[in-house]
């Protein structure tokens, strides 16, 4: 078992890149699944779906399953799932088949975040966890940049099913890696969960965590919403060719990346959470007001000022979501219940907004991502105002000691 933290932080992030990579696996391949399986290309969407949708129902039972089981052992199951997944669809070509071994893989990244943030908070000391989990929370971006580069030259070299064969020997190796080298928080026996009374509608009844997953959901709806409609942005209503919109397109995951990382760090130098979320939120609403009203080249900064400011609400809110429970037994629970919102929110925002443009054009859709993004923006500033007496009280009785 490693002794450094930072050790056992590089083997948790190495299986939490594999969820990644496994998930976006499908995007670059479409085109060949679609003559693979016989299926149009709009039906092959949903081998990306159903992670998602995986996740809204699995989210709330992981937190039971992460009490019953303890954190580790959940992470190594969850790798477990992955490559069973990555099998099951490396043998076969049929859809419904295949569907349902993207559901397998979609149980570890319906709790990976979960998991990731409760093993972080148990190695690191609390005013240090800041910065290992907002790098843990853009893995996701760092599984995007790679897939997306790697992921058709190998098919294109060794075959269609040769990277559902590759992630599976990954998702393995990860197996072994954790139940090596990972230790984590023991898990409770029966008597003491009833006895602690560790439960979900205890986590829900902190206030906090019902504004983190609102402002959680409204970032998700807005993020995912740019992230498929980008590259038609910019050849639609910005005129740009499909060679150029793809390439601006790709600069979204690639900006998020440094202030996902500079998300913790900045934590953990401020304390000031709710702060520093407040003004990333402002800077999202904005980004979404001025999308249509951008001339020449300053879609290329509405671009970069989205991608900050989401790392950074995304990441931070990660943060508070394990700092502001009663007791750390209530983070599963608090984690993945803004977890389930988040992934409502995947799932609600593009189809309903590319709806809207559909029907009244490309203003009244970012009206309403504008509107998102206000709402996440309210529900942050509610959040600072209900620390501001708390914060108050503490420097009290600091000054009177």
């Amino acid at each position: 078992m490693l002794k450094s933290r930072w050790s056992k932080f590089a083997v948790l992030y190495f299986g939490a890149v594999a969820v990644s990579l496994s998930q976006l696996k499908v995007v670059p391949v479409m085109k060949q699944l679609a003559t693979e399986t016989g299926m149009p290309v709009s039906d092959i969407s949903w081998l990306m779906s159903i992670f998602t949708i995986s996740g809204i129902f699995l989210a709330i039972p992981g937190a039971t399953l992460l009490t019953k089981f303890g954190a580790k052992q959940l992470a190594v199951v969850l790798m477990g799932c992955l490559a069973l997944g990555n099998v099951m669809g490396a043998l076969t070509s049929n859809f419904t088949l295949l569907l349902i071994s993207r559901a397998v893989e979609g149980v570890a990244f319906s709790m990976i975040i979960m998991v990731g943030i409760v093993l972080i908070n148990y190695w690191f000391p609390e005013e240090k966890a800041g910065t290992p989990i907002g790098a843990f929370g853009i893995f996701s971006a760092v599984g995007s940049l790679i897939g997306m580069n790697v992921t058709l030259p190998i098919v294109e070299q060794l075959g269609l099913k040769s990277v559902w064969w590759i992630l599976a020997g990954i998702a393995l190796l990860a197996v072994v890696l954790f139940q090596l080298l990972l230790d984590g928080p023991p898990k409770e026996s029966a008597a003491a969960r009833k006895a602690g009374n560790v439960s979900l509608m205890e986590a829900l009844r902190n206030g906090r965590t019902w504004l983190l997953a609102l402002a959680q959901g409204c970032m998700a709806f807005v993020l995912f919403t740019f992230i498929t409609i980008y590259p038609q942005l910019f050849t639609d209503f910005y005129g740009l060719s499909t060679e150029s919109a793809n390439f601006y397109a790709s600069l979204f995951g690639l900006f998020g990346i440094p202030f996902g990382v500079m998300a913790g760090y900045l934590v953990d130098r401020t304390g000031k959470p709710e702060l520093l979320t407040f003004v990333s939120y402002i800077l999202l609403t904005l980004s979404c007001i001025t999308t249509t009203f951008l001339n020449s080249g300053w879609y290329v900064v509405q671009l970069f000022v989205l991608s900050g400011s989401v790392g950074l609400v995304s990441c931070i809110i990660m943060i508070m979501a394990s700092r502001f429970v009663k007791r750390k037994a209530l983070i599963g629970y608090s984690v993945s219940f803004i977890n389930m919102i988040y992934y409502i929110g995947i799932v609600v925002g593009a189809p309903l907004v590319l709806k809207i443009i559909e029907k009244s054009g490309w203003q009244a859709g970012m009206n309403l991502l504008s509107i998102a993004a206000g709402i996440g923006t309210v529900s942050i500033f509610v959040l600072l105002l209900m620390r501001q007496p708390e914060r108050a009280s503490q420097k009290l009785m600091e000054g009177e000691k």
